[in-house]
């Protein structure tokens, strides 16, 4: 892919703080055509005037949106078809932490809306526009929080004994799951999609909670965190490099493809998780 001065456009979820913040700053340098997505219209267009400022990009557009809301993932992926006629990359960057079990409006547990659902609803949507585009990617991050978790089809949202961290150790793993099932799905159409590791990253994650949940992870992160400028690097050289043309179904850390855990890598399990969620969203 082209590195600079490029009229190619690139969708970045989660854009407004950390590695997402990250990465639309350094792809606005490298003259990118750029639409942001976040869920405060306040902290979004203040995001979006400091990168225009402070990069001269003027491609840039900030787009609300509550992504735990599939109501709003659908509202998002028809303004994103309104305003651009091609969409060369999808990064699929926003996720979060929740101590406490709550539901969406819609049903749905919101670490799993958040961090699985709106994944797959936003890639579904807008997958016809990256085919015809042509060599489009899609990126996905996910985490090495993973590694510990496994899938239990029959409680896929944690209704029955939610517990917080688990229930993110689990929605990334999902999201590693659905990169592998979907690598197979779009084989031959112009696209390809992996999904990274940014690293256990200083930024505001985990503070939207309150008490042990919160100070823990601050502890953490002081620590053992990297900054979000190193936390970024990895989900940059997916979108950007040329490195990785052609390269799909990988899981990256350090710029470099590593291996998920064993249970990542069941393709019965992949087709399933996306059965699933199918059905949820129909």
């Amino acid at each position: 892919m082209e590195s600079a001065g490029s009229e190619k456009v690139i969708c970045i979820t989660g854009a407004t703080d950390g590695i997402g913040k990250v990465a639309a700053t350094e792809l606005a340098n490298l003259g990118y055509t750029l639409a942001l997505v976040g869920r405060n219209p306040d902290k979004g267009n203040r995001v979006l005037t400091e990168l225009t400022e402070n990069t001269g990009n003027e491609n840039i557009r900030f787009l609300a949106c509550d992504l735990s809301s599939m109501a709003e993932v659908r509202k998002l992926a028809e303004e994103i078809k309104t305003d651009y006629n091609q969409m060369h990359v999808l990064l699929n960057n926003a996720g979060a932490y929740f101590s406490e079990f709550k539901k969406t409006d819609e049903g749905f547990e919101r670490t799993f809306a958040l961090n699985h659902l709106s994944y797959f609803l936003l890639t579904d949507l807008l997958l016809d526009m990256l085919e015809k585009t042509g060599n489009a990617r899609i990126v996905n991050v996910a985490s090495d929080a993973h590694q510990g978790a496994k899938l239990r089809f029959e409680n896929l949202q944690g209704f029955d004994g939610y517990r917080g961290w688990p229930a993110y150790c689990k929605s990334k793993l999902a999201n590693i799951m659905f990169t592998y099932e979907l690598d197979r799905r779009i084989a031959g159409k112009g696209i390809t999609v992996n999904c990274l590791h940014p690293g256990f990253v200083d930024t505001n994650f985990g503070n939207n909670n309150t008490g042990s949940a919160r100070i823990g992870l601050n502890v953490a992160k002081k620590v053992g965190a990297i900054s979000p400028e190193n936390g970024g690097k990895t989900s940059i050289y997916l979108v950007s490099s040329p490195e990785v043309d052609g390269v799909s179904g990988k899981y990256f850390s350090k710029c470099k493809p590593k291996k998920s855990n064993k249970a990542s890598y069941i393709e019965a399990d992949q087709e399933k998780l996306w059965q699933l969620t199918e059905s949820f969203l129909a």
